[in-house]
């Protein structure tokens, strides 16, 4: 499976989600982070992020990149880099145990949406 993953989000929930992946999973060489400070615009994070996923293109075959959710400044430059190279894929509302799939699965972003949606359950219920 040659594929980075590559976390996008607001605050330091990328690289905190990718420290919690590798405290379960052990050390991930294809999981990346970028962060999005309350300083940066939505031109200037997609300059970084295109800038990180050249670097990913010239070692990967493709990018997986996972943003926090749908709508906001990280997710909107990860659509920008979709329109740009069809080696690069969103999914938006990560969380663990997408990530912790993500990393260790080599099927598709679809199929990976399917097996981690089923973990999200309401606990109380009897359904």
């Amino acid at each position: 499976m040659n594929r980075a993953i590559l976390l996008v989000s607001h605050g330091n929930l990328a690289s905190t989600m990718k420290e919690s992946v590798e405290l379960i999973a052990g050390i991930q060489k294809k999981l990346f982070a970028l962060n999005m400070n309350d300083q940066v615009t939505l031109d200037s994070f997609s300059r970084e992020l295109e800038s990180a996923v050249n670097q990913l293109l010239d070692r990967y075959k493709e990018i997986i990149i996972l943003a926090d959710i749908k709508g906001g400044t990280p997710c909107n430059a990860a659509t920008l880099q979709v329109l740009k190279n069809s080696r690069v894929q969103v999914i938006a509302g990560f969380h663990l145990g997408l990530v912790i799939e993500s990393c260790l699965s080599p099927v598709s972003p679809k199929e990976l949406l399917d097996n981690t949606s089923r973990s999200i359950c309401y606990i109380n219920s009897t359904g």
